[in-house]
């Protein structure tokens, strides 16, 4: 299986639009660091780092878009003949594509957290102090945490995006239901909040494990809302991963090539 992920991870890196991504992300992060530097009450300097200088939007579309056409573009060209006929079973071919776009996302994360360092070095060393504390946690932590955060519910949204894939024959439907549902998903946050307050059973839904990132960066006002701990909203996250990869699974093992 080593081998499947070694070639699924040098096609991405033959391919133009990652690093036409990666360089359009890194400007747009540019952007926003001008931005916060030329009008700091418009774009405030330590909440733009603490947000990757907004990267992470870009990440979440370009990740949605890769974990929908990974699998997709495979039966849509009948690639995947190709690769069942060799040695290799439709298991160990499906969790090659989950472990590249692991390391891909990790990549994308990785990226933007530094070239926000290199950035915060040479626009902003006087303005952000990393060692600044804030009810005992730093600057830099708290950013490193909540990104963390932000990583685990992307790969939330990925497992649901992989089920997708695998029920779609088409990789445009399985990229546009990915998209408008986490759209749909973000309008409905604050009345989930409300339901939650009246029914607390609701705060189990997957859709409540999507605000684990807010919950880090404002523990005591999240905690009141959504009824959960730190803690629970992680294996949570976790637990529905596993659940949509597993469902993903099952079609991948069914589906007609």
């Amino acid at each position: 299986m080593g081998n499947l992920i070694r070639q699924e991870l040098f096609k991405l890196s033959r391919k133009h639009s990652t690093w036409i991504c990666t360089a359009l992300m890194i400007v747009m992060q540019i952007g926003f660091a001008v931005l916060a530097k030329n009008d700091p009450k418009m774009v405030n300097p330590e909440a733009a780092f603490q947000s990757t200088f907004y990267a992470n939007p870009l990440i979440l579309y370009f990740m949605i878009a890769a974990c929908a056409t990974i699998i997709t573009m495979e039966f849509q060209y009948g690639t995947i003949r190709a690769l069942l006929y060799r040695k290799y079973s439709r298991g160990q071919v499906l969790v090659s594509k989950w472990v590249c776009m692991f390391i891909y996302s990790a990549y994308w994360y990785a990226l933007s957290f530094f070239v926000s360092l290199v950035l915060r070095e040479f626009m902003f060393k006087h303005v952000i102090n990393l060692h600044a504390t804030t009810d005992g946690i730093s600057v830099f932590r708290y950013t490193a945490m909540v990104d963390g955060g932000k990583f685990v519910t992307l790969w939330l949204l990925l497992s649901l995006v992989f089920l997708l894939a695998n029920v779609f024959r088409n990789s445009a439907a399985a990229v546009s239901v990915g998209i408008i549902g986490y759209l749909a998903a973000n309008l409905v946050m604050q009345i989930l909040v409300v339901l939650i307050q009246e029914y607390d059973w609701i705060k189990w839904n997957p859709l409540t494990m999507m605000l684990y990132p807010s919950l880090l960066s404002d523990p005591d006002a999240y905690t009141k809302l959504l009824n959960l701990t730190n803690t629970q909203m992680f294996f949570g996250n976790v637990f529905y991963i596993a659940l949509f990869l597993w469902i993903g699974y099952y079609f991948f093992k069914k589906r007609n090539i």
